[in-house]
């Protein structure tokens, strides 16, 4: 039997904030490496008996507004915090501080580009929460480290609207740009800042009622969604196909065997035990709130990349690489501002030398603001090397000298004497390497047009690689036939 694959997801969110939610201790454990476990705690975050949690950090507030506002969520303008009650080694209270009867948004839908085609997703809510802890097992003792405990979430449910792995990894890819987009969160996977459960089951057709789902817990990376939701769908229908029941189960993916891990049975919502959290007082939210949070909303990277496709003719996957960091786009659109040619022509530079430099482990910077070479220098760059000034077999070499001197295309040129040669001098230097390889003259001039590149080769080696290509190219052509 076929069958038709559903899948919702909930994606939880670290927002970028400098304190945690209820108390003031640091978040830099969530954002850097190596921090010291249970370095950033309080008797608040790690749930000390009689101490009461602060009032909520107002700038999650904010972030949590403006990626709500982003993605066309219906704002309450009151919402409410409860206890969402369990028992777990990293849960020191036994409850989270959540959201749950009232929370912050509700709606919204997210688009995002699978195959060439226009997906959207509709999304259920948006709730804000206290990040549980981390715990592991290592040397067969239970470790735990309640540095993360406290850290302000923001946690988006989806509709079940998703039909395929490939759809879960391509939403949730494009929901990761989002929020870095917005500056809501860093969305790194690895280090914990943006992970997804994903609640998977199968149904004979989509005129039938959903079944049961699975829930594949805390997946942090785009591959281990993929391969987890796939795994889990296979697994339902040898399950189905054997005469076997769905239970509501969840699981943990295990990348290691590729195979999902029973974790427990599935609780009800009964078994949360929801009630109002008596310590906190309801989230008011003002219309001049919303407005302020949302006043420099960035254009999103799905339209974007619609509009780089439509607008500027870039191929849909040179299009993908160009937008998919919010400050390399910017700083491609800042080239486009200035430069005068052919946008494609910046956009491969953009992409085979700007993004080589950031990415090169031995340049002394990783992001776009740091590096020495601006739009405006790229800009003047590509405008020299199409006027002629200097060739493109140079461009390269003057685009290094800007990151190691930080000086402009045309102080290169003018202090290291770059200019092309002129045309005189060119037929001079050409000449001469005719008069110096009779042997290759007379094979071009028997046919053999293969060996017109050694001519050109050397021509490039004499001129230091100022000279162009393509007019030495057409010049000794000329000058080889006239003989």
């Amino acid at each position: 039997m076929n069958y038709e694959t559903v899948i919702g997801l909930e994606i939880h969110v670290q927002l970028k904030t400098q304190s945690k939610l209820f108390c003031g201790c640091s978040t830099r454990s969530a954002y850097e490496r190596d921090v010291p476990p249970n370095r950033h705690i309080c008797p608040i975050c790690t749930g000390h008996p009689g101490v009461l949690p602060r009032p909520i950090n107002r700038k999650a507030v904010e972030l949590a507004v403006r990626l709500a506002s982003a993605v066309r969520s219906s704002i309450h303008p009151e919402s409410d915090f409860d206890r969402k009650n369990y028992f777990y080694a990293d849960l020191p209270k036994g409850y989270q501080i959540t959201q749950h009867g009232k929370p912050l948004a509700e709606g919204g839908f997210i688009d995002f580009i699978l195959d060439g085609i226009d997906q959207r997703i509709d999304l259920n809510h948006m709730h804000l929460e206290e990040d549980p802890g981390k715990s592991k097992i290592e040397g067969g003792v239970w470790l735990v480290d309640m540095n993360r405990c406290g850290v302000p979430l923001v946690e988006i449910v989806t509709q079940p609207d998703l039909r395929s792995a490939s759809e879960a990894a391509a939403f949730v890819t494009e929901f990761r740009r989002i929020v870095r987009y917005l500056g809501v969160s860093e969305g790194n996977m690895e280090m914990g800042n943006l992970r997804c459960d994903a609640n998977v089951s199968i149904r004979p057709s989509s005129s039938d009622p959903l079944g049961v789902k699975t829930e594949i817990k805390n997946l942090n990376s785009i591959r281990f969604l993929e391969d987890a939701v796939n795994w889990e769908i296979k697994r339902q229908i040898r399950v189905l196909n054997a005469g076997g029941v769905i239970k509501q189960i969840t699981i943990a993916w295990d990348d290691q065997v590729k195979e999902g891990q029973l974790s427990r049975e599935k609780e009800s919502e009964a078994d949360y035990r929801y009630f109002r959290e008596p310590n906190l007082i309801p989230v008011a939210i003002s219309e001049a709130f919303i407005a302020d949070a949302s006043i420099d909303l960035p254009e999103l990277p799905a339209r974007r990349l619609r509009r780089y496709i439509r607008e500027h003719e870039i191929s849909p996957s040179d299009a993908v690489t160009l937008i998919d960091e919010r400050s390399v786009a910017d700083y491609f659109e800042s080239v486009l501002m200035i430069y005068s040619g052919a946008t494609k022509r910046a956009a491969d530079w953009v992409r085979n030398h700007v993004l080589r430099a950031l990415n090169d482990p031995e340049n002394a910077f990783n992001q776009i603001n740091e590096l020495p070479v601006t739009a405006e220098y790229l800009a003047e760059l590509l405008d020299l090397m199409d006027a002629g000034v200097i060739s493109d077999a140079l461009g390269p070499q003057i685009f290094q000298k800007i990151i190691e001197t930080g000086r402009s295309p045309k102080q290169i040129i003018e202090q290291e004497g770059l200019r092309p040669p002129e045309e005189d001098d060119l037929i001079q230097i050409i000449d001469q390497v005719l008069a110096d390889d009779p042997e290759t003259v007379r094979r071009y001039r028997e046919g053999n047009d293969k060996v017109l590149n050694r001519l050109i080769g050397q021509v490039m080696k004499q001129t230091r690689g100022r000279a162009d290509a393509q007019k030495v190219r057409c010049l000794l052509i000329e000058r080889a036939d006239a003989l």
